[in-house]
């Protein structure tokens, strides 16, 4: 199981589909910069990180730090906490980045990192047997149809692809 760096958007599209368990079932420490949870609205979403405090890590990030992350990463559209997500990358070098930004994710590539979003924890569950078959189609199911997260319609008939090939 690796470590993982996580944006805000998985958390909540985790959270509409009542799956947030699986961001603690697929990664081992999962750090959250300061500045990603303070953009958390929903109190559900904020008692789950604080539920795990030996897994999840609530971190901050100097504002110098994220001032040189600013510069460095001055040509992709990034808000402060995407900025926090790839500082917190230079200190946690095995962790993956798990977020469902565009710009965030092309950001973290630039730098040679890995990055997943919703979809690939999704994936990870199943491939970690944390979840079977069926949920799998299940949880792919309600995440394009129960939740808030945007997928062209390239990416979701590949995802739905994938699923079926797996039967």
């Amino acid at each position: 199981m690796h470590d993982a760096v996580l944006d805000t958007s998985p958390l909540i599209h985790l959270h509409e589909i009542d799956c947030r368990d699986l961001v603690t079932a697929v990664f081992r420490n999962i750090y959250i910069p300061e500045h990603v949870e303070s953009e958390i609205r929903n109190e559900p979403i904020l008692q789950f990180i604080h539920l795990y405090p030996d897994q999840i890590k609530v971190l901050k990030n100097p504002e110098s730090e994220l001032f040189s992350t600013k510069n460095a990463y001055s040509t992709y559209q990034l808000h402060l906490a995407d900025l926090a997500v790839l500082n917190l990358l230079t200190k946690i070098v095995d962790a993956v980045a798990v977020t469902d930004d565009l710009a965030l994710r092309k950001a973290i590539e630039s730098s040679g990192r890995t990055a997943v979003g919703t979809i690939g924890i999704i994936f990870r569950a199943f491939k970690l047997d944390v979840i079977d078959q069926s949920q799998l189609k299940d949880i792919v199911d309600r995440i394009f149809n129960d939740s808030t997260l945007y997928l062209n319609s390239a990416f979701r008939a590949r995802v739905l692809a994938m699923v079926e090939l797996l039967k």
